[in-house]
Formats: structure tokens, sequence, C-alpha cells
């Protein structure tokens, strides 16, 4: 039942981001709304509400939710988030806003990787993970498929807590600092983890196609640039061989999630691109 929903007006409101399972605007100073595609259901709506406070708890910044609302025919959740503005404008504003960006989001993605989770309370990335290798089997020889399920066996099991959907559609700018506004991928595991979902935001999916870099509001090259950046802070002192090493242990284990999520969704008009893409980048590299 939704009779017991307010319902609020998004009549005017700017739109100060936008992800895969919605749009964020800013109704006042104070408060933003994340409005959900119709496709999202209000339970999960609810446990995305319900991570957001487990986080918050967690003293990880992000926003404070309140209630979830109607907005027109769809569903949404009302966040305090002062002066809130979308991350992907300011870093189009100047060099040095890409070059602050990448820096604190290295700092907010250690923060988050500081907090160790109690065991069971959050899915594990490394047992997804080895999931989602099976599924490759139907797209590449087995051998290949052996070769990513002995990577990722070697990945130390970790309770760590991983965002696992690390960017920067999912960062709002609140003043000098950092908010993570997006919790429905929260789960544990080795950072190198959230290093492929890194990677394929910023180079895997754009090197696919153009439009996955303008729709974090960036061209391709400033996609790649970002992620090289950020592996580069990230990784700190480490030579350049150790970079490379993780960037292509980074980027199989990212298009081993993009062949499962392709696998999911059938009728994506780019599943056969992705599809094809993933297999020869993970081939180039394991060769």
């Amino acid at each position: 039942m939704d009779n017991d929903l307010r319902n609020i007006s998004i009549d005017g409101a700017p739109k100060i981001g936008e992800g895969a399972h919605g749009e964020v605007y800013r109704i006042d100073g104070d408060t933003i709304v994340k409005v959900y595609r119709p496709s999202v259901s209000r339970d999960a709506i609810r446990r995305e509400k319900k991570l957001a406070k487990w986080a918050f708890v967690k003293r990880l910044p992000t926003a404070i939710s309140f209630d979830i609302v109607r907005v027109g025919d769809r569903y949404g959740v009302v966040y305090e988030l002062l002066n809130a503005r979308s991350a992907s404008d300011y870093v189009r504003e100047s060099e040095e806003n890409l070059e602050d960006f990448i820096q604190k989001s290295v700092e907010l993605m250690n923060r988050i990787h500081s907090i160790e989770v109690t065991p069971g309370e959050l899915p594990d990335m490394k047992k997804q993970s080895l999931e989602w290798t099976e599924k490759c089997r139907h797209y590449m020889p087995s051998d290949i498929c052996d070769r990513i399920r002995d990577l990722t066996e070697e990945i130390p099991d970790s309770h760590t807590l991983l965002h696992a959907d690390f960017h920067l559609k999912n960062i709002m700018v609140s003043g000098s600092s950092l908010m993570l506004i997006d919790m429905d991928t929260l789960c544990v595991g080795d950072p190198i983890f959230e290093l492929a979902t890194i990677c394929n935001s910023y180079r895997e999916f754009p090197s696919i196609a153009p439009e996955a870099a303008m729709f974090l509001g960036l061209d391709v090259e400033t996609a790649y640039k970002i992620w090289d950046r950020t592996l580069e802070v990230y990784m700190g002192d480490a030579d350049s061989r150790a970079i490379q090493d993780t960037a292509n242990k980074a980027r199989v284990l990212g298009c081993v999630r993009i062949i499962d999520y392709m696998e999911r969704h059938k009728d994506s008009p780019e599943r056969e691109q992705c599809i094809n893409t993933c297999v020869r980048d993970i081939s180039d590299i394991l060769s």
C-alpha cells in the first residue's frame, strides 16, 4: 500500500545527479531526493535506505536518510545533504578540481576500506566473482576461465567493506567534502574488487562505447585519466610494474562482472558488443 507515503513534487527542482537506478534532485539548500526508476521495487528501496543508515552508523560520509516518498508514479528517498552538487559538474570545471576529486575519492575509498565487517553481514565479492566466472564458460575457452578462477581464488579472503560501485555518479560534493549517495552495492572483499568496479566505470565501459563516459558527464580521455590517476594515487609508492599488474587484474575481474551483468540482461542492445569486448580483453591480458 502506498497511501502511507507522502507525495512530493520535483517540478522545477534541479537535477544534480543520475545513476543506474534513478536521479537525484535538490529540493532545497538542505535536502535532496533520490527518485528511483519505475523498475526499482519498494523492497529494494527499503534495503538501500537500511544500508545507508548502516553506513552512517559506521561513520562513512553519507547523507542522512529520512523517509520514502512518492514522486508522481515513482518512489524516492529524501536525504539531508547540505549544499550538494554533482561531482560530474565539479570535475568539469577545471583540471585542479579533477585532481582534487581524485585525491579526495582515494581518501574516501581508504576510509571505506578501513572498516571490517562482521562475517555474513554483507555479501562476499570473492564468492560472487567465482560464481560469475562460471558464466564466462559460455563465451570463452575453458582454460581461460580456469585461469580467471585461479586468479580469483588466489585473492585473500577478506571482510573489508567495499562500496562496489565507486564512481562519481554515486558521489556528491557537499562543501569541500565528498559524500556517498548510493549504498545498495555494499559488500565485503579484498580492495582489488573495488578497483575492478572503478576500472569498469572509467576504463572498460568507455572503451566499449563513448556513451558510457558521457553518462558520467565526461569525455573518454578524462574517464581514462581518472582511472589511471586513481590507481596511481591509491597504490602510492608502488613501482610501475606493480601498478600495471594490479590494473590488469582489476580489468579481468571487472570484465567478469560485466559478462555476468550482460548475461542477466539479455535484452540489452549493447549485450553482444560488451561481452565480445570483455572476452577479447580478458584473453589479451591472460595471454
